[in-house]
């Protein structure tokens, strides 16, 4: 059972960076710039092998972009450049691909219940996002994922993505759909990568990752939403689901990317002696005309949850979907007095209880710090 909200708030009522800093984490572990993983998990669950089927992928590449044309021929039509980096301890990929006209985000991650590698995607237009997700697998060496999708008058438009031709410097990554439920394909495009970095880092310091110009793309005021949690802050989390549900410190790092269409973040902190890493995608799904949230931890067998916001809302509230037993999860994102942010976790058992607090975290403000 979750604890009280109130108790849970009382723990972390009147926290400040001062009392983050008499517990026993290092803060400062994350700031020298090492990427966000390790080829070693101490302590942690043993990811499968699949889940290392991405690690080609990882990297700084330059992309030339093949758009076939209309008497099927193919053209050179955009260089852009991709950086892949590996997050969650190695659990997963996120691509941040760039060129001066197209903005792409990917999350990828093999999920050990479904026995396949899942995607989730955001490719914004000019005040348009949303995510999408596609699943599929390596085989002989070459990855294929598909999405399904079925129209009004009953037939299925089929898409798929394929890695191929993978080389330590080189890869292709081309699409392909079928309008007839997969009996005939036809090719758009073909991304060719050559490899111009071994592993790229994030600034540990957040702000503004690849990907962001200027934040022309993304207009709307619902995008500005989550943009209150860009930088990097120090504060407090309870949990009732740590060995000890008492306020440990916490680090959070945040970026706006996809020319602030969304906010990408990490938030670490320490349960039992163990690194955690949580990573989060934030956006407004102007297709739903909802806030959209997906979050994704470290440990092996958790799935990526995809969350919704009510219709048109004008806070950061979001909702998972329901599960098979009727359980549910909801997330808030809210910016606090003093330029302080909540997030908080809920849960209920199904839609005729009510929901209680399973998690909440406190972020200072940005330079509210602890010192050493």
């Amino acid at each position: 059972m979750a604890l009280p909200a109130s108790l849970l708030l009382a723990l972390l009522a009147g926290a400040t960076p001062a009392f983050a800093q008499k517990l026993e984490l290092d803060l400062d572990a994350d700031r020298s710039g090492r990427p966000a993983w390790a080829p070693e998990r101490p302590g942690r669950l043993e990811l499968p092998p699949e889940s290392r089927q991405f690690d080609f992928w990882v990297g700084g590449w330059d992309v030339n972009l093949r758009i076939q044309q209309p008497d099927l021929s193919w053209k050179d039509s955009v260089k852009a450049e991709a950086r892949i980096y590996p997050i969650l301890f190695g659990k997963a990929v996120l691509e941040l691909w760039d060129s001066p006209h197209i903005k792409g985000y990917s999350l990828r991650y093999y999920d050990t219940k479904r026995k396949e590698w899942v995607l989730w995607l955001n490719w914004p237009g000019q005040d348009r996002s949303g995510s999408s997700s596609l699943s599929g697998s390596f085989r002989h060496g070459r990855g294929d994922f598909q999405s399904v999708s079925e129209r009004a008058d009953g037939t299925k438009s089929i898409s798929r993505y394929s890695f191929n031709d993978i080389t330590p410097n080189s890869l292709r990554w081309d699409d392909a759909y079928s309008e007839d439920g997969g009996k005939t394909w036809r090719n758009q495009w073909i991304m060719e990568f050559t490899r111009k970095e071994a592993v790229p880092t994030l600034d540990p310091a957040g702000g503004r990752a690849h990907t962001y110009v200027d934040g022309s793309r993304a207009t709307l005021p619902q995008f500005a939403h989550s943009s209150f949690l860009k930088g990097r802050r120090e504060g407090i989390r309870c949990s009732i689901n740590d060995k000890v549900p008492l306020p440990h410190p916490v680090s959070w790092v945040g970026y706006q990317v996809l020319d602030g269409s969304a906010l990408i973040g990490f938030l670490r902190y320490s349960d039992g002696g163990h690194d955690r890493e949580v990573f989060y995608h934030l956006t407004w799904n102007t297709y739903a005309q909802r806030f959209e949230a997906t979050v994704l931890d470290d440990h092996p067998d958790t799935p990526a949850v995809v969350s919704y916001s009510a219709a048109e809302a004008d806070s950061f509230v979001a909702l998972a979907p329901p599960q098979p037993d009727g359980s549910q999860l909801r997330f808030t994102f809210r910016e606090g007095e003093g330029g302080q942010a909540h997030l908080t976790i809920e849960s209920r058992r199904d839609a005729t209880e009510p929901w209680e607090l399973d998690e909440a975290v406190l972020l200072f403000a940005n330079g509210a710090t602890t010192s050493r």
